[in-house]
């Protein structure tokens, strides 16, 4: 484990795209497959589901970027200002001067980034991303060929199982791997969407500005287990403080938390079922984990990935393949 870990944190650009085409391809198998049960030829089918993923991707990054584009000056006047309530809160408290004078000197230090406008580093964040460039070709040969011929390239492995026993095996591991998957992004995804939707809503009505931005950031976090919460909670709290002060900025706090602790309790349980049962620690630290040996895709595929592991040992220990190996 240690040993793969290494080569993928030293290979990330290339193989964490690699991972993410093949997780794509298990979580999107059933649109293919209602296109070939509706006559299309199954290579015409995998790259229907391809052009329609590539459009849906460009269309939210277009919208993205251009809600922070737009909204770049009043994001970073508001993180500004909110920086400055913070320092004027710490110098009219019993703190210690010297803190006092560190936290000073750090957000002065922060003043020219936020006044430089949050578009700048959206563009410094997308020329960075054109290293990833190599890897994401290679990802999308592999989440089409594994649309197209994922099935029967499974199907032949089967076959060249020893025995009837072993096929039976490896057969309902995929199945229990591919099923699983597929719930837990299906349930990931109405549950990004809800949260990310919820928060959004709440900045427009209390009239905090990038309001639309506030939303984005949530719904793309929902997909970041626990992490994915603060990042997104973090930064719909600074514009609302830089907005209206501390007392609005405690109702956004409070709003984020009883959103996402209503998912946790509520929702996460009917919409993720038992794709991912795993304790809170573990997925904490997996995400953790994979953030550090793969970045963004890292923290997003690491709980799933877990699970699945997980899920195939537990099956193979209860068939006795262990005992019999």
């Amino acid at each position: 484990v240690t040993l793969v870990a290494v080569v993928i944190a030293a290979t990330s650009e290339i193989t964490a795209p690699l991972v993410l085409g093949a997780f794509l391809a298990i979580v999107f198998l059933p649109a293919a497959d209602w296109l070939t049960g509706r006559g299309l030829p199954r290579a015409l089918a995998a790259l229907t589901v391809l052009l329609g993923l590539a459009v849906l991707f460009v269309l939210v990054t277009w919208a993205t970027g251009a809600a922070l584009v737009d909204q770049a000056d009043e994001v970073a006047a508001n993180l500004d200002k909110a920086v400055q309530d913070i320092k004027g809160w710490l110098e009219n408290t019993s703190v210690d001067g010297e803190l006092v004078q560190q936290v000073r000197e750090t957000t002065t230090d922060a003043g020219p980034l936020l006044n430089g406008g949050v578009a700048s580093h959206f563009v410094s964040i997308l020329d960075s991303a054109f290293g990833f460039i190599t890897g994401a070709i290679l990802g999308t040969i592999v989440f089409y060929y594994l649309l197209k011929d994922g099935p029967a390239l499974f199907a032949r492995w089967l076959e060249r199982a020893d025995d009837e026993h072993s096929r039976s095996i490896y057969s309902d591991i995929g199945d229990r791997t591919v099923t699983n998957l597929q719930s837990y992004f299906r349930g990931r995804t109405a549950m990004a969407l809800v949260n990310g939707l919820a928060i959004g809503l709440a900045a427009v009505v209390l009239g905090i500005p990038a309001a639309g931005a506030i939303a984005v950031v949530n719904i793309i976090g929902g997909y970041i287990p626990y992490l994915g919460a603060f990042i997104g909670g973090a930064f719909a709290v600074l514009m609302a403080l830089g907005e209206g002060g501390i007392g609005l900025a405690l109702i956004v706090l409070a709003i984020t938390l009883v959103v996402n602790l209503l998912l946790e309790n509520l929702l996460e349980p009917k919409l993720l079922g038992g794709s991912l049962d795993l304790h809170p620690l573990l997925i904490l630290l997996a995400t953790s984990l994979g953030g550090i040996i793969a970045g963004m895709i890292g923290l997003i595929l690491a709980a799933p990935a877990v699970a699945i592991a997980l899920d195939i040992k537990a099956e193979l220990k209860e068939t006795g393949f262990f005992d019999e190996t």
